[in-house]
């Protein structure tokens, strides 16, 4: 410390002010506590300006172009520079509201750049004014950034991340997306859906490879008969601009050669942790070799005065995640006795159709030793989708014929994501078939197809041992 420096003294002070860290700010200062809340830019995060809200509002269009309703005719035009004038509206609206939230709870919100300066203190850089801060507690909710894909290389505008898509002024004509994650498949499908010829390519053996089996194939399915190309395996990724576009070869798994020419080309390769330029070493805080901040099951880092949630801990770069550990960590600090468990952490997708998922795949069932046994309920049978006139998809229940055990719940179709909330509850309930099936559902609901999922898995494990009886 040099002499007569200033210290200020700050109680709770949280780095990053995306999903994680507001939601940690608004708890703690719920608790009582004197909140800091810091960042580079404005509150909301990527999620806000450029990944989850600006995705989410460009799927909300798609779906709207797609929409059919018994005796109306429908004719809709789409023009990406309207909607990206009506995005900036939406998302300064999201952030005034958080400003106003900060005000109302009285959370102290500071643009600039802070790193440890040591167990204790953290240095805060606002533009030419430099403060040292000494905290009680710190919450790090720093986030992640797109990953560069080993085959880039700068070629103008023609390559960048898929957030950076929805900052495209028109729809391209043909659009080629490297990734196989929920991110390049909501891209694809709002695209394609908008008007773009889609082509998907990834590294992968297999597109989307982390959802339930069926529910996969089901993806893919609608996928081609979308028009949307999807390559697996791919290899050997060169890139030449070609005038006012560019040509993108490549070997898939067979070793066929691919060519595709496209306007853009965007890439989901996927997170690059936020850690840099922190001081976290300063701080005593311990980064393990996948370059996450480790964290035991409250939030706490190997600095008992230090936290972290969000992309910079280990599990999946999810704004669900980042806010559940934000308000276990602002528990903990606020002498809240909390936990965080990331078991049954829910995957959603805004894709056409929606898919969502949760608990065990039925692969993963089976390799934990489960007797498991399966119960699927296509939406063309259920009475509200054949309303809504979407009746594309289908439930799948995966349960444990044994104990009876709920094990895993996964859903493509019209309103999958509100129905993957019930899945969810019922597996932190640590619920039986006879839990999901008894209560009533609402006719005609979408939530009927679950009760004849769990009786269809019933009656597909009866039959099954009647068969190996024989």
């Amino acid at each position: 410390m040099v002499v007569g420096e200033l210290v200020y003294e700050k109680d709770l002070v949280i780095i990053g002010a995306g999903p994680g860290g507001y939601q940690a700010a608004i708890r703690a200062a719920n608790y009582g506590r004197d909140v800091t809340l810091i960042d580079r830019t404005e509150p909301g995060g990527e999620c806000l300006h450029s990944g989850c809200i600006p995705s989410k509002l460009l799927a909300v269009s798609a779906s709207k172009m797609n929409e059919a309703a018994p005796g109306l005719t429908l004719s809709a035009s789409f023009s990406m520079k309207q909607w990206n004038s009506d995005k900036k509206e939406v998302v300064k609206k999201l952030e005034t509201g958080l400003h106003s939230l900060f005000k109302t709870s009285k959370i102290e919100f500071i643009q600039g750049n802070a790193s440890f300066l040591s167990e204790e203190r953290i240095g805060v850089e606002q533009g030419e004014k430099f403060e040292v801060w000494s905290f009680n507690h710190a919450i790090v909710a720093t986030g992640s950034s797109p990953k560069i894909p080993s085959f880039y290389e700068e070629h103008s505008d023609f390559v960048q991340s898929v957030e950076d898509l929805y900052n495209l002024e028109r729809v391209p004509e043909t659009l080629v997306l490297y990734g196989s994650d929920y991110v390049t498949a909501e891209a694809a499908s709002s695209f394609q859906a908008l008007g773009s010829h889609v082509h998907v390519m990834t590294d992968e053996a297999s597109f989307l490879s982390e959802l339930d089996e069926t529910i996969g194939k089901e993806v893919r399915r609608q996928f081609k008969k979308q028009g949307i190309r999807v390559s697996t395996g791919v290899t050997n990724i060169t890139i030449n601009e070609e005038g006012s576009s560019i040509k993108v070869t490549a070997h898939d798994s067979k070793g066929k050669d691919l060519q595709m020419f496209a306007d853009i080309l965007g890439y989901s390769a996927g997170r690059r942790r936020n850690l840099e330029a922190l001081g976290l070493e300063n701080a005593r805080v311990k980064v393990n070799d996948d370059h996450f901040i480790t964290i035991d099951d409250s939030c706490q880092s190997s600095n008992d005065r230090i936290y972290a949630c969000g992309d910079i801990t280990n599990g999946p770069s999810l704004a669900v995640k980042a806010i559940k550990q934000g308000k276990v960590a602002a528990d903990n600090c606020c002498g809240v006795s909390s936990v965080c468990d990331l078991t049954f952490l829910p995957v959603v997708m805004h894709t056409l159709p929606q898919v969502a998922s949760v608990g065990l795949t039925e692969a993963e069932a089976k390799e934990a030793g489960y007797q498991v046994s399966t119960g699927l309920s296509h939406m063309r049978a259920n009475g509200y989708a054949t309303l809504q006139g979407q009746p594309e998809g289908l439930v799948k229940v995966i349960r444990d014929e044994e104990t009876h055990l709920l094990l895993g719940f996964h859903a493509i179709g019209s309103g999958a994501i509100e129905l993957i909330e019930k899945g969810t509850l019922a597996l932190e309930m640590v619920a039986r078939d006879e839990d999901f099936i008894y209560p009533f559902a609402p006719h005609p609901g979408f939530g009927e197809a679950w009760i004849e999922a769990a009786e269809n898995s019933l009656q597909t494990f009866k039959t099954e041992s009647k068969q190996k009886q024989r």
